[in-house]
């Protein structure tokens, strides 16, 4: 058995690369292991919504200018069928973000997409050029033994090693239960590009209907394509995935209002379920989950990745924000940091994903003093600067402690 002071990362996606580049840079070795090679990574041609605090802390990571993205200076807010929207960001007669006109958020986007094929290249170039980070792909970890001096990891090979602390960054929490466990799936999303006319750039729309929240995000490089995620119960997904295109695309029409122009063309069709879950535990003596293996949140906002990259953030902090230090490899420093970790996340992993799962509920409800309700609260979020911009701090940089 190998035994190594190294922090052992056990995902090698976005979150566990970030985390180990985090790491490397306060001078901690890290090894990821991930059973995908990173080739298969880039092959995903996922779409992942980046809010303005994180793409300052993949800014500080890989450079300014290094990552393909579509900014988003303005996001629309609505419901179908119902008086009031808000809008938060720029403008829409300054899509340069000039700071003495927009007061709220200054010259700088609110958010951005990037394709995840195009972050996991940049991150992999960034860790191949880190000495600190060795990368074993594709390498399969088949168990975790906690011991009070440290975590042994069985891996596919047969061999094992003990590492100083175990960072699960792999999967959603759902591999955790057994089969029997699992809750069907109810809703799934209907994921394809749009192409649509007459829209200014750095536009998002957040589009809340009764059968569940309709999404357009800008792609990176599409000057008139954008990027939709159309949440809905899980028979009428795939009957839309298999759906004719020209009647879809009117459904859209209608589902997006006469405000908008009709889409014109639609590419090719996905869907994946959703299935929000959290786990309350997030620290267990020498493992610490974070990512989706922490929490899965419904795509409502894009804040799933976000939320992960703030585990990342905070944790690395926990790990080596003290005067002294922290010994890995001392239990008592270990248990101190991941306390630490866990207390200072609580509030932001609570509020963040309560949000993503009550605003699909609350739009999709019928009765009229629900829907006036609504239309209010978006009027107040639209006419109200000092409420607009409490809400779009959380959305762009999540709870604070």
């Amino acid at each position: 058995m190998r035994t190594t002071s190294r922090i052992a990362i056990l995902g090698g996606g976005p979150v566990g690369m970030v985390t180990a580049l985090l790491l490397a840079r306060r001078g901690i070795a890290a090894t990821l292991y991930d059973a995908r090679p990173v080739d298969d990574l880039r092959r995903d041609r996922r779409l992942l919504a980046l809010s303005r605090g994180s793409l300052q802390i993949l800014g500080a990571l890989l450079g300014a200018g290094t990552l393909p993205l579509a900014p988003i200076r303005r996001v629309h807010v609505s419901s179908r069928g119902h008086a009031g929207a808000a809008h938060l960001g720029s403008p829409a007669a300054n899509p340069a973000g000039d700071a003495a006109r927009d007061p709220d958020f200054g010259a700088k986007p609110v958010g951005a997409t990037v394709w995840y094929a195009d972050l996991v290249a940049a991150l992999a170039r960034a860790i191949d050029a880190e000495p600190r980070i060795t990368a074993e792909r594709p390498r399969r970890v088949l168990g975790l033994q906690q011991h009070p001096d440290c975590v042994r990891v069985t891996l596919d090979d047969g061999s094992e090693i003990a590492c100083a602390l175990a960072i699960d960054a792999e999967g959603g929490p759902d591999r955790h239960r057994s089969v029997g466990d699992a809750a069907p799936v109810r809703s799934h999303a209907l994921l394809a590009d749009l192409t649509l006319d007459g829209l200014a750039p750095g536009d998002a729309f957040e589009r809340f209907t009764h059968e569940g929240p309709f999404a357009l995000l800008p792609v990176p490089g599409g000057r008139q394509q954008m990027s939709m995620i159309w949440c809905l119960p899980s028979e009428i997904a795939r009957a839309r995935q298999q759906a004719p295109e020209e009647p879809l695309l009117r459904e859209i029409a209608q589902t997006l209002g006469p405000r908008f122009h009709a889409p014109t063309a639609i590419g090719p069709r996905s869907v994946f379920p959703l299935r929000p879950t959290r786990v309350d535990r997030v620290c267990e003596h020498r493992l610490v989950h974070i990512g989706n293996s922490a929490q899965v949140l419904h795509p409502v906002a894009g804040q799933g990745f976000n939320l992960g990259l703030r585990d990342c953030v905070c944790l690395v902090d926990c790990l080596t924000d003290t005067p002294a230090g922290t010994d890995i490899r001392r239990t008592r420093d270990v248990a101190a940091a991941l306390a630490r970790y866990g207390a200072t996340r609580r509030l932001d992993r609570a509020v963040v994903p309560a949000l993503t799962g009550m605003l699909p509920q609350l739009f999709s409800s019928a009765p009229l003093p629900v829907a006036m309700a609504r239309s209010a609260a978006l009027g107040a979020l639209d006419l109200l600067p000092d409420v607009r911009r409490a809400f779009a701090r959380l959305l762009m940089f999540g709870v604070r402690v």
